[in-house]
């Protein structure tokens, strides 16, 4: 008998698992070889303090895993405000590339504010129209992305809201330019239900928030059977 094949047999009689017919091998082999002796010491030394040190209390977390696991209700709930975010985004999409069409079909070069043309003021709000429009599609695709984009289309909401009501107390806007940007008021209520929903998109990467080291990585313990 090898001292591999003795090992493997110890180790099966240390779990109450040796057959009858290895034991009378295994301690022929005992008797010739100290490294074995030395083994088995050590492994019923360990299998002793395992078996007999005392086992920590575990918290039950069965309900805190329960509570924060999505819910089918939330689930939809979720899907139905990232298919009504992605219609947004695709409106603005098209109010900034209507905007373009119009400002190129009507001469608005004439008057200029602070070295720019009307036209140059409308071309940079067609720049923001088209940046929200990617902000709403990006997030009613992969929801995870909702933390960069929700803060941004928020102070840019409040700011817009408040210069409007100026706009619209002094005469200089009229009602109907003010229901564009019905949209994206409206994305920013969308964002902030689907945030409010904690649903998270599946197949959590493991550079995700939330998901553990990789088997590879430092922190990332194995322990043996």
């Amino acid at each position: 008998m090898t001292c591999v094949e003795c090992r493997e047999v110890l180790s099966a009689r240390l779990d109450g698992e040796e057959r009858p017919e290895e034991r009378d091998g295994v301690d022929a082999h005992l008797v010739g070889c100290a490294a074995c002796r030395s083994f088995v010491e050590r492994a019923a030394h360990v299998t002793r303090l395992a078996r007999t040190e005392l086992v920590e209390p575990i918290p039950d977390l069965v309900d805190t895993v329960l509570a924060a696991a999505p819910r089918p209700g939330r689930l939809r709930l979720g899907a139905a405000l990232r298919l009504v975010l992605a219609g947004i985004g695709v409106g603005q999409l098209g109010l900034a590339t209507g905007d373009v069409l119009a400002v190129a079909d009507h001469e608005h070069g004439s008057g200029n504010v602070d070295g720019a043309t009307l036209t140059h003021f409308v071309h940079e709000s067609s720049a923001w129209n088209l940046a929200l429009a990617v902000g709403f599609l990006g997030v009613a695709a992969r929801p995870s992305r909702m933390r960069g984009v929700l803060p941004l289309v928020g102070a840019f909401v409040g700011v817009l809201v408040a210069l409007s009501a100026l706009d619209l107390a002094g005469g200089r806007v009229s009602g109907s330019r003010l229901l564009a940007h019905g949209l994206v008021v409206a994305g920013l209520v969308v964002l902030a239900c689907l945030a409010r929903t904690g649903v998270r998109p599946p197949g959590l990467t493991p550079d995700a928030p939330g998901a553990g080291p990789r088997p590879d990585e430092p922190g990332c313990h194995r322990h043996a059977a």
